[in-house]
């Protein structure tokens, strides 16, 4: 099954497993542990809510993905230095926090054990690519199950009967079910899940699967020109082609609708990629416009993390020069795809003067939950904005840009507008079939400081108003950012 081509979520899960751990909001900052003495880190180390297990020798690494019924090797690109010093080791020696070069921020508590799982030691199962590997769809279709089975978090929000699940699809399998056919009965298998988060990829076989629970600006402008053309789907070419046009037409009406405020002869600031722009509308106030929490898209992609950071710093002290004589300021996050919790901290640490308690986090063990980890935003910048401020979120915030509203609902001073927003916070825990095929899932829970989640619902807001509709974009108007304004003014 490839994904819709009037879905425009982008496949976020990276679907080579040397790029990263984590999905939409993978934190791969480089961490700043010290390099410790390799030696008390040489051992068997494991992740139980994770399904991971880390072989540390003096010179060499091996990871494993492992469940009840099952052990793989799977091969991320990680330096071994690096790898070495993004372990921190606690003070028994019994465990560790890995953030696996930066990947995982918070990182991952890993314990010592003895032995590698048994069946990594008697019972490794092959891989496309080993000497003894052969396609075996059945054995590939119950990992897959397992590990669902023994990470994923959340069956409950949607009441999916995971058992029942397999039996219904474990009638498909046969000894002469293909490649393609056993992905596609994966991904039917997942899309009553309706978790962007859940993604199915196969380069090889020209494959990536996801499905989400609230309609995107895209599916919302398709149901708008389904309704205004009197088309039915599916397309023919020269309707897909008009549709196409419609929808840029309406991104265009809404980024119009926005412009309107902008006070008269000001300039408009952008970044040079163009995923962030400033402005300052009427009453003196500032607006902030930021369409990607990724941190490449804020630099460059030949770049590495580091080296995009500091781009990213540079571009928020101009922002907070820019923004040192308005009285009120309205961030706008209503067309986030996500990225990296990381940036969304950065974004953050800019608008508080005292440390913040953000949220916590924590992984599904079995039928219970790994400890919290607390995550504490400080203030960063040698000035930082601390008036009346709007979030303006919606249906099309996405996963960290979700998380940096979590945490700016901590601040004082401060309201969410809009809508609730997307529904997904995990992380997305990735892992790989022996036949190629690569897949996530959630396997985290995001909580506030009051521990409150919101994942499948979203981060709600203080003020309600529906984003993209029809009727706004037609008349040129924009009733959030105009509720947002009110508030700020009233302050």
């Amino acid at each position: 099954m490839k994904l819709s081509p009037f879905s425009k979520l982008p496949f976020i899960c990276c679907i080579t497993m040397s790029v990263c751990l984590s999905a939409c909001n993978n934190d791969k900052e480089q961490a700043d542990i010290p390099i410790n003495n390799i030696e008390p880190l040489v051992g068997i180390w494991q992740a139980p809510a994770y399904g991971y297990a880390l072989d540390m020798q003096a010179d060499t690494h091996q990871l494993y993905q492992f469940t009840s019924e099952s052990c793989q090797k799977i091969e991320f690109d990680f330096d071994h230095d690096e790898l070495k010093s993004s372990m921190q080791l606690s003070d028994d020696n019994n465990s560790i926090v890995n953030t696996f070069t930066g990947a995982k921020n918070p990182g991952i508590v890993m314990n010592k054990e003895n032995s590698l799982p048994d069946l990594c030691v008697n019972d490794l199962t092959a891989n496309k690519g080993d000497a003894n590997y052969q396609f075996d769809a059945q054995r590939d279709f119950e990992i897959f199950w397992q590990t669902f089975s023994q990470y994923y978090a959340f069956f409950h929000i949607e009441d999916v009967d995971w058992v029942e699940v397999f039996q219904l699809a474990n009638g498909q399998i046969s000894p002469q079910t293909t490649e393609v056919e056993l992905v596609e009965i994966l991904t039917e298998m997942v899309a009553p899940l309706n978790d962007f988060h859940v993604q199915i990829g196969n380069e090889d076989l020209d494959i990536s699967f996801s499905v989400q629970r609230k309609a995107s600006l895209y599916a919302i402008a398709l149901l708008d020109f389904i309704s205004t053309q009197q088309v039915e789907l599916p397309f023919g070419q020269e309707q897909e082609e008009a549709f196409e046009i419609y929808f840029e037409n309406a991104e265009q009406q809404s980024i119009d609708a926005i412009l309107s405020h902008v006070v008269m002869d000001s300039e408009i600031e952008m970044n040079d990629n163009e995923t962030m722009f400033w402005a300052t509308f009427e009453n003196n106030i500032g607006y902030l416009n930021v369409t990607t929490m990724d941190i490449n898209e804020f630099g460059d992609n030949d770049n590495n993390v580091a080296q995009n950071k500091v781009i990213l710093t540079e571009t928020l002290d101009e922002v907070m020069q820019y923004f040192a004589d308005v009285d009120g300021v309205i961030i706008d996050v209503r067309n986030n795809d996500g990225g990296d919790d990381f940036v969304s901290r950065m974004i953050t640490s800019r608008f508080i003067d005292q440390s913040l308690h953000a949220y916590s986090k924590q992984a599904r063990l079995s039928d219970s939950r790994t400890p919290l980890q607390q995550v504490f935003i400080e203030p960063q910048g040698d000035t930082q904005f601390l008036g009346p401020l709007a979030v303006m979120t919606s249906a099309s915030t996405y996963s960290a840009a979700e998380i940096f509203a979590m945490s700016m609902r901590q601040r004082a001073n401060t309201v969410l507008v809009g809508e609730a927003t997307a529904g997904g916070f995990s992380d997305g825990l990735n892992k790989s079939l022996p036949h190629g095929t690569i897949f996530s899932l959630s396997n985290e829970f995001y909580l506030t400081p009051d521990n409150e989640e919101f994942e499948g619902d979203g981060v709600p807001v203080d003020i309600e108003q529906a984003f993209f509709t029809l009727e706004q974009r037609e008349q040129g108007n924009d009733l959030g950012l105009e509720k947002a304004q009110a508030w700020i003014i009233q302050q």
